[in-house]
């Protein structure tokens, strides 16, 4: 999911029906498990990055960061070294205290412990891109406010504390009818809500105190199970990890820098497939 909407229970950044609520996915323990790879794996052939990564040098080379960064002026991190790296070409270069860093999109190649630039440019404004879709059907008519007394900005804040302490939440989002971000007025707002368990029941606790439009659906993962998880992915130590969480086609996303499916691989046999989906910035060029 990417776009500009108000969700419940999404990505972390690292920067340092009816039925049963379900436990957490469990682990699974298969005989010829596949390995976690414990650097991050190299790719075959010309690769860029899909989103811009930072490059900064302290006096002692360029290093390229994916891992540990920790955000300030300077910053700090820990990564692999860059190499056909030219500041003076590279522009938007910021400084300090004799160190040098930028934000950039790389093309190259990639071994595993070193990036060979050939290519260097600058970011791209990020396009609006919205991918969101509102799963309920369009009701006859077409989506209505139940009750406009009911549908002021402090009745949205109230439906969303309401959602994220039921027992099976799992996620939340906002968006116009159309599934587009969120507008400014609550009476435009659909209230989409995630939940394990009955929707029904969901509804019926989210309507004592929202009159604005709803979409309830049941999806398998409650927003607890993603904690859980979130947690044995980060004490796994995903090499290359930048992000991790729940997304709102109820998997947990891990974003790296760079996976040639052997994480995804080992994602698949701990949790089982479609459970998590490995995101890697590295992508072949071509």
């Amino acid at each position: 999911m990417t776009g500009r909407w108000l969700v419940i229970g999404v990505l972390l950044a690292l920067a340092t029906g009816c039925g049963e609520a379900s436990s957490a996915p469990e682990r699974r323990t298969p005989e010829d498990p596949a390995a976690l790879p414990t650097e991050v794996p190299g790719a075959e052939g010309l690769v860029r990055s899909t989103e811009p990564v930072v490059v900064s040098d302290d006096g002692s080379g360029p290093m390229l960061c994916f891992g540990g960064i920790s955000f300030g002026d300077p910053p700090s991190c820990s990564g692999a070294p860059v190499t056909g790296w030219d500041w003076s070409a590279v522009g938007d270069v910021s400084e300090d205290g004799g160190q040098r860093w930028g934000s950039y999109v790389l093309t190259g190649t990639f071994d595993g412990t070193t990036f060979a630039v050939e290519e260097v440019s600058q970011p791209d404004p990020e396009p609006d891109e919205w991918d969101f879709e509102i799963l309920c059907p369009t009701p006859d008519g077409g989506w209505q406010v139940e009750d406009p007394a009911r549908s002021t900005q402090d009745d949205l804040g109230a439906a969303m504390n309401t959602a994220s302490g039921l027992p099976g939440f799992a996620s939340g989002a906002v968006s116009t009818p159309d599934g587009e971000p969120g507008p400014d007025d609550p009476a435009q707002t659909v209230f989409s809500l995630y939940v394990v368990g009955d929707p029904a029941a969901a509804e019926a606790a989210i309507r004592e105190v929202w009159g604005g439009m709803l979409c309830v659906t049941e999806v398998e993962r409650t927003d607890d199970d993603f904690e859980q998880m979130q947690g044995e992915v980060i004490e796994a130590e995903v090499p290359g990890m930048s992000q991790v969480g729940g997304n709102l086609d109820n998997q947990l996303e891990i974003v790296v820098f760079h996976d040639d499916s052997s994480i995804q691989r080992w994602a698949d046999q701990v949790y089982g497939e479609g459970v998590v989906v490995v995101e890697s910035n590295l992508q072949p060029v071509g």
